[in-house]
């Protein structure tokens, strides 16, 4: 086994949960929170508890441009921990000086030290490395599947599921080559018709170019804004965040919008969630897309019995609707110099 060094535990806390009236129950009562090191390279591990398993599938999560904060994901990082998964949240960007080259080999770092933890220490819930996903959200759903594209590589176990969400470059890299994600991953890749911030450009392009992935093994689901129910559901860019403030370890630029604007809502727990677990229970049974995928665009209905505006789910981009404008409107190049005149922050 290749080994990374320890970059050392720095918090752990135990987190007992609830379980939302419209949900079964979870089959674990709680889940274990701990994080380790400091900086790009650092990590949160996250485990079903009350009962402990002796084995897990493993799911590494990947956070949005500068939100390193769990708690900005934090509902979801609970429900995935709850329904037996092991959880790595790699941080893999110190703050908005990290340079977006530096986003791979950080994540890819996290989750090995994580391995290590997992197979080594005592007490630990075993890492399942036949029954492992990658799930990201913006920049991490980019990351997500570069990750997968260049696992053999980075000494990680192979995915059998990749779920991007809303994916977006802060800027564009010359590789890997998306083409080299296996063939057997389920690939699911979505955008969101209001999403102002990266549109769909990068999306299409994760779907296209993961070219060796057949197309009963991989979807692209476009999900809709609805307004006509009590609550309105606005499929933007913000939308997969879920926020739990036992989990807000306090830490980001932008941590109070990010944690303002991630309300959870029936684009989440339908939505969301739901394709993530339907997309991993199935690579896990070594199954294809074809018949799970259907699923996607029930997210069930309002109080009044009206269907809830369900996304769109297929593989013929030509018939899926774009987002406007498809590259979103560029407003924060990477340039650390104009960031940091943007958002009122200095360089150390």
């Amino acid at each position: 086994m290749r080994r990374s060094s320890p970059v050392g535990l720095i918090v752990l806390a135990v987190f007992a949960g609830t379980t939302a009236a419209d949900e079964p129950p979870y089959p674990h009562k709680s889940f274990k929170a701990e994080r380790f090191g400091t900086g790009a390279r650092s990590y949160w591990l996250f485990e079903p508890a009350e009962p402990r398993p002796e084995k897990a599938p493993l799911v590494a999560f990947h956070h949005g441009w500068l939100a390193v904060n769990p708690g900005v994901y934090g509902a979801w990082i609970e429900h995935l921990a709850r329904r037996g998964n092991i959880v790595i949240f790699p941080r893999y960007q110190a703050d908005w000086t990290t340079r977006p080259a530096e986003f791979l080999p950080n994540a890819a770092a996290a989750i090995r030290d994580a391995l290590d933890v997992l197979e080594g220490a005592p007490g630990r819930v075993r890492p399942d490395r036949g029954r492992f996903a990658l799930i990201g959200h913006s920049a991490g759903g980019n990351l997500a599947a570069l990750l997968a594209a260049s696992a053999e590589d980075e000494d990680l176990p192979r995915p059998r599921a990749v779920i991007a969400l809303v994916p977006g470059e802060v800027r564009a890299l010359r590789g890997p080559s998306l083409a080299a994600i296996p063939a057997e991953t389920l690939l699911v890749v979505v955008a969101a018709e209001h999403d102002l911030i990266v549109g769909d450009h990068r999306a299409r392009q994760i779907y296209a170019e993961a070219s060796a992935v057949p197309a009963s093994r991989k979807e692209y689901v476009y999900y809709r804004t609805d307004r006509r129910g009590p609550v309105s559901l606005v499929a933007d860019h913000l939308a997969p965040t879920a926020g739990l403030s036992r989990l807000d370890s306090g830490e980001g630029p932008m941590r109070v919008q990010q944690m303002d604007r991630a309300v959870v809502d029936v684009l989440d727990r339908w939505g969301f969630w739901r394709i993530a677990d339907l997309t991993m229970a199935a690579a896990f049974r070594g199954e294809d897309l074809d018949a799970t995928s259907p699923r996607f665009a029930d997210l069930g209905r309002w109080g009044d019995g009206r269907t809830v505006l369900g996304p769109i789910v297929g593989d013929d981009l030509e018939r899926i609707p774009r987002v406007f404008p498809t590259n979103g409107p560029r407003l924060i190049p990477w340039r650390p110099e104009e960031f940091a005149r943007r958002v009122g922050l200095e360089r150390p």
